[in-house]
C-alpha cells in the first residue's frame, strides 16, 4: 500500500512537471513577437559619406519605413572593416545586428595573414548582394595605346616602363591589374595608393599612366577629355557604360567586379533572412533605387542568399589562389 502511494505520488509530481513544461512551452510561444518588432542595427566597416555608408543608409531609410521599425546605421571603422565583421558575428543571430560587406571582405582579405584574421563566409550567413560595379581601366592621354590589345603590345615591346595605380595593395583593383598582366604575358609596376582619388592625381599629373578606378572617379574625367578609358573588368559590357569594352573582349573569362551586400550572423533564423531578403528585393526593385545607384556607378543585383553565397564561393576561391601567387599581404 504504501509503496502505491509513493508511486502514485511520484507519477503525479511528474504529471504535474510535464504540464507545466508544456504550458511555459505554450507562453512562450504565443509571446514570441514577429520580426522585426524592435530596432534593427546596420553595422558599416568604413567611414561616414563613403559609398558603402551611403548605400546603407539609403537602404536602411526605407527598410525602416517599410517594417515600421527603426534603423540604425553604425559605423565601425577599421582593419579593412573587419572591426565590424566581428562584432557582426559576435552578435544574436537574431536578425537585429546586420553587416554590410564588400566584395574584399569576404573574398580577399579572408586570404590574408593579419592579427585580425577572420573568415566571414564560415562566420556569416549572406542575405542579399545589394549591388555591383566594375573598375575602368584608364590611361593618361599621353601613353600610346587605345585600347587593350595596343596596351598589350606596347607592354610587350619594353619600349618603356608600364606602371600602373590602385587604391590600395589588397584591392581589387591591384588584382585586376595582376590578372591582366598574367592574362597578356607582360609586366607592368604596381603603385599603391591609399584610395583611388590619390592615384587619379597622379594620373592626371602624369606620375603614372595607368590606373584601375571607379567609374565615378574615372569616368567624368574621360567624358571631359583629360584621360583615356581603354576597358571594363566587367565579364560583359558595363551598362552604364555601354561604348566601352569590356577586357573579356580581348580576354575571355576576365573578370573583376567590386560589389556591396548584407550578411547575418550564423543560426540566424531562415524565416529572419527570408524576410529581410524579400525586402531589400524590393527596395533594389524601385525606380528610386536604381536611379541613385546609377548616380553611383552601381548596378542593382538582388537575388537569393543562394545567389549571393554562390558569388562569393567562386571569388573566393580565384582571388584566394591569385592572392597566394602573388604573395600579397595586409596593407
Amino acid at each position: 500500500m504504501i509503496s502505491d502511494r509513493l508511486f502514485r505520488g511520484k507519477a503525479l509530481r511528474l504529471g504535474v512537471a510535464v504540464i507545466a513544461m508544456a504550458l511555459a512551452a505554450v507562453m512562450s510561444s504565443a509571446g514570441a513577437q514577429p520580426y522585426p518588432s524592435r530596432s534593427i542595427t546596420i553595422l558599416v566597416g568604413y567611414s561616414a559619406g563613403g559609398q558603402a555608408d551611403a548605400l546603407a543608409r539609403i537602404i536602411g531609410k526605407q527598410l525602416g519605413e517599410n517594417l515600421k521599425v527603426s534603423v540604425v546605421i553604425e559605423n565601425k571603422t577599421g582593419a579593412n572593416g573587419m572591426i565590424a565583421a566581428q562584432a557582426a558575428a559576435r552578435s544574436e543571430p537574431d536578425g537585429y545586428t546586420v553587416l554590410m560587406v564588400t566584395d574584399a571582405m569576404v573574398t580577399i582579405d579572408p586570404h590574408l595573414a593579419t592579427s585580425n584574421h577572420f573568415d566571414l563566409s564560415t562566420a556569416m550567413e549572406p542575405v542579399v548582394n545589394v549591388s555591383w560595379s566594375p573598375l575602368l581601366l584608364a590611361a593618361a592621354n599621353n601613353v600610346p595605346a587605345n585600347s587593350v590589345a595596343e596596351l598589350v603590345a606596347l607592354g610587350k615591346q619594353k619600349t618603356q616602363n608600364l606602371s600602373f595605380g590602385s587604391s590600395g595593395s589588397s584591392t581589387p583593383h591591384r588584382l585586376a591589374g595582376e590578372m591582366l598582366q598574367k592574362s597578356g604575358g607582360f609586366t607592368m609596376t604596381h603603385i599603391p595608393y591609399k584610395g583611388t582619388a590619390a592615384s587619379v592625381n597622379d594620373l592626371l599629373g602624369g606620375q603614372i599612366p595607368l590606373l584601375f578606378g571607379a567609374p565615378t572617379a574615372v569616368e567624368p574625367l574621360a567624358t571631359a577629355g583629360k584621360i583615356k578609358v581603354l576597358g571594363v573588368t566587367s565579364e560583359k559590357r558595363y551598362p552604364l557604360l555601354p561604348n566601352v569594352p569590356a577586357i573579356s573582349e580581348t580576354f575571355e573569362g576576365f573578370k573583376i567586379i567590386s560589389y556591396i551586400g548584407f550578411m547575418l550572423p550564423k543560426k540566424t533564423p531562415a524565416p529572419v533572412i527570408a524576410t529581410l531578403n524579400k525586402e531589400v528585393n524590393q527596395i533594389l526593385g524601385t525606380d528610386t533605387m536604381r536611379g541613385w545607384l546609377d548616380k553611383q556607378g552601381m548596378v542593382a543585383v538582388g537575388g537569393t542568399p543562394d545567389d549571393f553565397k554562390r558569388q562569393i564561393a567562386v571569388d573566393y576561391q580565384a582571388r584566394g589562389e591569385l592572392v597566394r601567387a602573388l604573395g600579397i599581404t595586409a596593407e
